[in-house]
């Protein structure tokens, strides 16, 4: 016949099982920080492409109207 856990067993694998929870918080937490960051950034490099392509343009059309103009 299999012999049953003891009290001081169970609180102890109570106590790990606790322990674990708190880091997975912890961990969940650092992860959507993380995620966070990287959205922000994806957002940035967006914006910063966008910007690139702005600019190209304004210099295409100023060095077009540069051009015009000394004919």
């Amino acid at each position: 016949m299999p012999e049953q856990d003891s009290p001081v067993e169970m609180a102890l694998v109570r106590a790990d099982l606790e322990a674990m929870q708190t880091e997975l918080k912890a961990v969940r937490k650092d992860i959507k920080d993380l995620l966070d960051a990287w959205n922000t950034a994806t957002g940035v490099v967006k914006f910063v492409k966008w910007l690139s392509t702005l600019m190209a343009a304004m210099a295409v059309i100023y060095a077009t109207l540069k051009g015009l103009a000394g004919r």
